[in-house]
C-alpha cells in the first residue's frame, strides 16, 4: 500500500503566485501561476557568466590591438620617409606609394571551394588590404598612390552587373584620400586577359579607371604608363593605341625630366645574369614562361623597343607577386643606356608570399628652366620596399585563441567542470579501465552538459564582432 502525503489545509499559496480564472458560468477562482520559462529575458541576462566573458574580452582586446595596430605601426615605422630618403632638410619631395596586384578575392579565385569558406577568405583579405591602405595613407601620407594592375582577380570574366559590384568593392577597400592623387588606370592580365584580351573588359576598365597609355608629370619626373598587355597582343587593332602612344611620346613629355616607366608585366630579362637580389622571397630564378591568359615577361623584341623609345631611368612592374630588382642595358639612338627595373611585391595576403609589401618612391628634382647645373637622374629619386605584417600569424593566433575561449566558457560552468573531472576519474580507476576510453565517456556525458555556456559565448561573439568592427572603422 502506498501512502501519499496530504497537503495541510493551512498550507496556502501566496496571492502573488495565483492568477484569476473565470469559468463558463461566470464564477471566478484563483489558480496557481504557471512557472515561467528559464529562458525568459531576465534569465538571458542574469545567467550570463559575465566574469569569464570580460576576462576573454580583455585577452582578445590585447591580441587584436597587437596584431591590428602595434605590428602594423612597427612595420610602417621602419618605412618612414625621413629614415631612408636622404634629402636635404630644406627639400620638399613628392612621395609616392606603389601598390601591385591587390587582386580582390572573388568567386573565380578558388573554384570548387565552399561558398562560406570563400566568403570568409574575401572578408579577411579585404580587411587586410583596407587596414594597410588606411594606415599607409594616415601615417606615411603619400602625395600619390599608383596601382600597377591586377586590381581584381577575375575581372576579365565578370559580367557587367557583377563587375560593377566588384568596382564598388574596390573603392571601399581603397577609398580615395582628400587632396591626394590616386592613379589606377594600368590594367593587369586578371583585369582584361592576355593572349586573348577581353575587348569588352578592356573598354570597361578604361571607362571607369582611365586610359592606360598616358604620360604624367609628377614631382618634375615624367611617368609613362604603358599598357604592355595590349601592346603584346597579336590583334593589330588592340595594339594601335599603345603603338601610337609610343610613336608620339616625345611630344607629350618634358625632355629635361627623368623618366619612370610603369608596366604591369615585367620586361624581358636573362635570368642567368639578371638575378633578382636578396630581397626576393623565392630562391628560384625569375620565371620566364607563358600560360592561360598570362605571360611572366614581355617578349624580348617588344621590351627592347619599349626601352629604346621611352628611355626610362627607372621601371616599375608587377604581376610576379614577389620582389625583383635588376638592371637593363640598352641602346637608344646609338647611345648606351641603362634602366633599373623593380618588380613590386604584391600587397595582398592571398598571392603566395609570406610578407606582402608596397614600394615607396621619393622624388626631388628642383626645376630651373635655365639651370647652371643639373642633377643626374639617379640623384632625383629614391625608392624602398615597405614590408607589411605577416597576415597568417594573426589568423593562427585568432583561431587558437577562439578554441581556448570556447573551452574556457564550457569549463567555467561548475557542472561542466565536474562532469569532465568525473569522466576523467572514472577512466583512471582500476575497476573501469579497459571498458570505455575517456573520449567515449566524455562524449556520452556531454548529454548532461550545462548549455548556459552557449549564452556566454553568444554575448562574447557579439561584443567581439563590434570590437573588430571598431578597429577596422576607426583607423
Amino acid at each position: 500500500m502506498i501512502f501519499k502525503k496530504r497537503k495541510k489545509e493551512s498550507e496556502e499559496l501566496p496571492i502573488y503566485d495565483l492568477k484569476p480564472q473565470v469559468s463558463e458560468n461566470g464564477d471566478t477562482k484563483y489558480v496557481p501561476k504557471s512557472k515561467s520559462s528559464k529562458w525568459n529575458t531576465s534569465a538571458l541576462i542574469k545567467n550570463v557568466y559575465w566574469k569569464i566573458v570580460l576576462i576573454n574580452l580583455l585577452i582578445w582586446l590585447f591580441c587584436v590591438n597587437y596584431f591590428e595596430r602595434t605590428t602594423l605601426r612597427s612595420s610602417l615605422a621602419a618605412c618612414e620617409w625621413q629614415r631612408w630618403e636622404g634629402w636635404d632638410k630644406a627639400a620638399r619631395p613628392h612621395r609616392i606609394a606603389l601598390v601591385a596586384d591587390p587582386q580582390l578575392v572573388d568567386d573565380h579565385t578558388y573554384p570548387g571551394r565552399f561558398r562560406l569558406l570563400t566568403y570568409f577568405i574575401k572578408k579577411l583579405s579585404d580587411n587586410y588590404l583596407f587596414r594597410n591602405h588606411r594606415y599607409v595613407q594616415t601615417y606615411l601620407d603619400p602625395d600619390t598612390t599608383i596601382f600597377l594592375g591586377d586590381l581584381f582577380d577575375g575581372g576579365r570574366q565578370w559580367k557587367p552587373d557583377a563587375w560593377m559590384e566588384e568596382y564598388k568593392r574596390f573603392n571601399k577597400v581603397y577609398p580615395k584620400k582628400p587632396n591626394r592623387r590616386m592613379i589606377n588606370d594600368l590594367p593587369g592580365n586578371h583585369d582584361i586577359g592576355f593572349e586573348s584580351i577581353n575587348i569588352e573588359a578592356r573598354k570597361r576598365f578604361s571607362a571607369f579607371f582611365g586610359t592606360p597609355n598616358e604620360a604624367l608629370e609628377i614631382g618634375n619626373h615624367s611617368f609613362v604608363i604603358l599598357d604592355t598587355i595590349s601592346l603584346s597582343s597579336e590583334n593589330k587593332q588592340l595594339q594601335e593605341d599603345s603603338l601610337e602612344f609610343l610613336s608620339t611620346l616625345n611630344d607629350h613629355i618634358n625632355p629635361a625630366f627623368p623618366r619612370v616607366l610603369l608596366t604591369h608585366v615585367p620586361l624581358y630579362r636573362f635570368t642567368e645574369s639578371q638575378t633578382c637580389g636578396p630581397l626576393r622571397e623565392s630562391k628560384k630564378p625569375f620565371p620566364v614562361m607563358k600560360g592561360l591568359q598570362y605571360q611572366t615577361v614581355i617578349d624580348y623584341e617588344i621590351s627592347k623597343n619599349i626601352l629604346s623609345t621611352v628611355k626610362p631611368t627607372l621601371v616599375f612592374s608587377g604581376d610576379d607577386h614577389d620582389y625583383c630588382d635588376i638592371t637593363h642595358k640598352y641602346e637608344s639612338d646609338g647611345v648606351a643606356m641603362s634602366a633599373r627595373e623593380i618588380t613590386v611585391k604584391s600587397a595582398s595576403m592571398t598571392c603566395g608570399i609570406k610578407y606582402p609589401a608596397i614600394q615607396l618612391l621619393s622624388l626631388h628634382n628642383p626645376y630651373d628652366p635655365k639651370p647652371k647645373t643639373t642633377l643626374e637622374p639617379d640623384n632625383t629619386l629614391k625608392t624602398k620596399m615597405c614590408t607589411l605584417p605577416k597576415p597568417y600569424v594573426a589568423i593562427f593566433v585568432y583561431v587558437t585563441l577562439l578554441v581556448v575561449s570556447i573551452i574556457s566558457f564550457i569549463a567555467a560552468r561548475e557542472k561542466n567542470l565536474k562532469l569532465f573531472m568525473n569522466s576523467y576519474e572514472r577512466g583512471i580507476l582500476p575497476v573501469s579501465s579497459g571498458k570505455h576510453p575517456f573520449s567515449f565517456r566524455l562524449l556520452r556525458d556531454m548529454r548532461q552538459i550545462d548549455l548556459w555556456f552557449l549564452l556566454d559565448f553568444f554575448y562574447f561573439i557579439v561584443i567581439l564582432y563590434i570590437v573588430f568592427g571598431l578597429f577596422y572603422t576607426f583607423i
